[in-house]
């Protein structure tokens, strides 16, 4: 058996824990969603294994940019779970603390451990790692019931979830946003109950009204995008147009920020918070000015 094999095939039996999480893709908005789960299985002679199951009916739903893979994961086999058998993947490597970390015992007591639990720590802490736009929060054993739906719901939809809805528009909102928070609402998997109908929403129907919703959201992202660049021409001949003001920052500030985020003393969250720039992208760029 070669080594990459010896990795990759799935070990035999019945573990005695498990203990699972759903990847979830944060978008520039900072909404959820859902693309597969991963579980960390443990046998009894002492041999251990991750699983990492994408949910493969819902990233081909999404819209472009939103998610761009599971590092480590060649996703082309297009398999329905990838195995790594004694060994920790790399997804999970890079979003926590390795055993010689100085400040490990720290950041542990942070989330409430007093064990060292590299899977239960990523599970707490819901953190993500600065490549990518990936988090991994803890799957419910049991599902929610919904009687009314609020935005501030749809980050804890799970696809074992029901929601129930009067009408399958009875969301409030304005347009754009009421054509976002349904997009979410029928890409989260929970099952969605019509009251007026006493029916549940077929997955046809799901699928069909995703597929317009995509095309209503790109329509929508194209228009504003069209109207700001019109509105910046006409402020250009009227000489009202400066441009987007640039984020003050201190340079000493920056410094030491970038210093402790580079070493993996402070997370990206906490060093643009302390920055106090809201943009990723932002961010990044203001690390390169001092690289």
């Amino acid at each position: 058996m070669s080594r990459n094999t010896e990795y990759t095939t799935p070990l035999q039996g019945t573990p005695y824990y498990v203990s699972t999480g759903i990847i979830q893709a944060v978008d520039q908005y900072g909404s959820h969603f859902s693309v597969g789960e991963i579980s960390y299985q443990r046998f009894d002679d002492q041999n251990f294994q991750y699983v990492i199951s994408p949910y493969w009916s819902m990233i081909q739903e999404l819209p472009e940019g939103i998610f761009a893979g599971i590092p480590g994961i060649d996703l082309e086999h297009h398999k329905e779970h990838y195995y790594r058998v004694n060994l920790t993947p790399s997804f999970v490597e890079m979003r926590t603390p390795g055993p010689s970390r100085e400040d490990l015992w720290e950041l542990l007591e942070e989330v409430g451990l007093d064990y060292y639990d590299r899977f239960e720590w990523m599970l707490r802490a819901g953190k993500r790692c600065g490549d990518d736009n990936l988090i991994v929060v803890r799957k419910r054993e049991t599902k929610r019931c919904y009687s009314s739906l609020k935005v501030e719901d749809l980050d804890d939809l799970q696809p074992m979830d029901r929601v129930s809805l009067k009408e399958m528009y009875d969301i409030s909102g304005a347009n754009k946003e009421l054509i976002y928070v349904l997009f979410r609402l029928l890409y989260s998997g929970a099952s969605i109950h019509i009251e007026h109908e006493n029916r549940d929403l077929s997955e046809h129907e799901r699928r069909t009204m995703l597929y317009l919703l995509r095309i209503m959201m790109k329509y929508s992202e194209n228009y504003s995008s069209i109207r700001q660049r019109e509105g910046i021409i006409q402020a250009k001949k009227e000489g009202k147009y400066t441009g987007r003001k640039k984020i003050p920052v201190d340079r000493v500030l920056l410094s030491y920020v970038a210093k402790e985020f580079r070493s993996g003393k402070m997370s990206e969250q906490e060093a643009m918070k302390k920055l106090g720039i809201p943009s990723r992208s932002t961010f990044y760029r203001r690390l390169k000015e001092i690289e």
